[in-house]
Order: structure tokens, then C-alpha cells, then sequence
């Protein structure tokens, strides 16, 4: 099965994870990484390591929180590693859309997957009630 590895700053992806477990009942192969500003980073890069070396043959999509921080950074050198994807942004949405559709989808259609999924997840409310609404006319 298709590893998940969500990496964030401080325990988002720890509550990201226990959330998506809590609406979709236990989650095997979702690993949550935390990271502080008191840790360096090469304790991050170990735990990195740590927690994606188990999907080596099955391939690990990593999601993490924002594009230039150190776990994103961290994890972009892993990028030449064929059985990894990363994507960063990341939402409940795409967790869920992760879990949910790793078993059916080879790696690079499932990161593909997990994008549309936290896109689409973004939603403005009034706009959304106000197509409703004209739809209904």
C-alpha cells in the first residue's frame, strides 16, 4: 500500500492525521512528522528518512504545509526518488482524498488526485450558495 507521510510545522499533521483517522476510521500507512523550531534539521531529515524508508517498494506520497519551509525543503531532496511524490499546501481534503484513493491509484495518479482533491476542498461559501441558488431557477 501506497505510504502517507504528512510533514508539518508544529503537530498540524498529527491533528491532520487523527482527524482523517477520526472521520474514516484507522488509517494503516499514515504517518504524521512534526517539526519544531527547536529541532535541527538534520533531525528532521532522520525523521523524514525514518518515516518514508518503509514505502520504498510501494511508493510514498508526502504531503506537507507550505512551499519554502524546512520540512518542504527537507523533502524536496528526496525529489529524485522515483517512488516519491510530494505536495505541499496541505488540507484535510487531500488527506482524506489520500487514504481514501491510494489502494486504486498508482503514485503519480493519486499525487494528481490529492491535488484536485485539496483544490477543490477551498470553497467560498457565499459563491458557492449563490451558483446554488441560480442553478435552482
Amino acid at each position: 500500500m501506497i505510504g502517507i507521510v504528512v510533514i508539518t510545522h508544529g503537530r498540524l499533521s498529527e491533528v491532520l492525521a487523527d482527524t482523517a483517522s477520526l472521520i474514516m476510521g484507522p488509517q494503516p500507512d499514515l504517518k504524521a512528522v512534526t517539526f519544531s523550531a527547536r529541532e535541527s534539521l538534520d533531525n528532521l531529515r532522520q525523521k523524514v528518512q525514518e518515516a518514508t524508508d518503509p514505502y520504498r517498494e510501494t511508493g510514498c506520497l508526502i504531503l506537507t504545509d507550505i512551499l519554502g519551509g524546512s520540512a518542504t525543503n527537507i523533502c524536496a531532496e528526496l525529489l529524485s526518488q522515483s517512488w516519491i511524490r510530494i505536495l505541499t499546501g496541505v488540507n484535510l481534503p487531500m488527506v482524506m482524498e489520500a487514504v481514501s484513493q491510494r489502494g486504486s491509484l498508482d503514485l503519480l495518479n493519486l499525487a494528481r488526485k490529492v491535488h484536485g482533491g485539496g483544490v477543490k476542498g477551498i470553497i467560498d461559501l457565499k459563491d458557492f450558495f449563490e451558483e446554488r441558488a441560480r442553478r435552482k431557477k
